[in-house]
């Protein structure tokens, strides 16, 4: 039960708390919360103590390509979100993704310090090359949307947990970074919500992605030396630092207001221009 509830019921529950975040803070703000790895920790520790900490300290590694992949499908995704509808976005977003660990692959086999850097270039420029979007307010979404995002992030979950470990280390590390999170919030938002909204969204993602790359990295570097307990003690450290600072800066950006209106600017505010504290 404790398993089912780490490996779907924990990754679950965070879509829910991201969209509720997101409509009540603004897309800035629920892009960050969307970016803690609330899929890729539990999956990471489940492969320490199933198969062991070397192998997981692998898919650590690899894992780092996929953090850095997670920032172009963001870039991808908000610069063809207002051509084409969320299908179409969503592929070439995935593709993106794909090509991207691929080619880091080959940088992750230089080691753990050049992999770390190239990540941290790539997502400081998808955040840089990422297009504005105009104030827009929320729209009205049905009842059923969160049950419905819950539900399509859990399928998405449990076909990775269940393929990764069938094709090694490597293999497992990429799927433990593939997009579901950020797939189910891009998806659904640029379905019911327009492209300027789902614009915001990616925003924050690629600042929450920060604090990913510094837990993979962490866990990397220190499961092999000092073991289960006391690596993801360390890692769980660094991305709470790095997504503090991160959406303190988020939530500064919000300007108060009286009204309703003025959350809605903010909520833009926050979308255009959000301080990048943790570079």
């Amino acid at each position: 039960m404790i398993d089912l509830f780490f490996k779907i019921g924990l990754p679950v529950l965070m879509i829910g708390i991201v969209t509720l975040a997101s409509h009540r803070y603004g897309p800035a703000v629920g892009g960050i919360l969307g970016a803690v790895p609330a899929k890729g920790g539990p999956i990471l520790l489940f492969l320490a103590l199933e198969q062991n900490t070397a192998f997981a300290a692998t898919s650590a590694a690899a894992s780092l390509g996929g953090a850095g992949g997670c920032g172009v499908f963001c870039l991808v995704y908000a610069l063809v979100c207002r051509r084409v509808d969320w299908p179409l976005a969503g592929a070439a977003a995935y593709g993106a993704f794909v090509v991207t660990w691929a080619a880091m692959l080959l940088v992750s086999s230089w080691g753990l310090g050049p992999a770390f850097l190239t990540t941290i270039a790539i997502l400081l420029v998808s955040r840089r090359l990422l297009p504005a979007a105009p104030p827009m307010p929320r729209r009205a979404t049905a009842k059923s949307d969160l049950p419905t995002r819950m539900f399509a992030g859990a399928a998405m979950v449990v076909f990775v947990t269940t393929v990764g470990p069938m094709f090694g280390a490597t293999i497992s590390g990429m799927l433990t970074t593939i997009p579901t999170v950020a797939a189910v919030l891009a998806l659904f938002t640029h379905a019911q919500e327009g492209p300027d909204r789902t614009i915001g969204v990616m925003r924050g993602m690629t600042h929450g992605l920060l604090g990913f790359a510094s837990f993979l990295t962490v866990l990397a570097a220190t499961l092999v030396p000092l073991g289960v307990v006391r690596a993801f003690a360390l890692a769980a450290v660094a991305v709470v630092v790095v997504q503090f600072v991160e959406l303190r800066s988020a939530l500064r950006a919000r300007r108060p207001g009286a009204d309703a209106s003025a959350d809605v600017a903010a909520d833009a505010a926050a979308d255009l221009a959000l301080p990048e504290a943790a570079e």
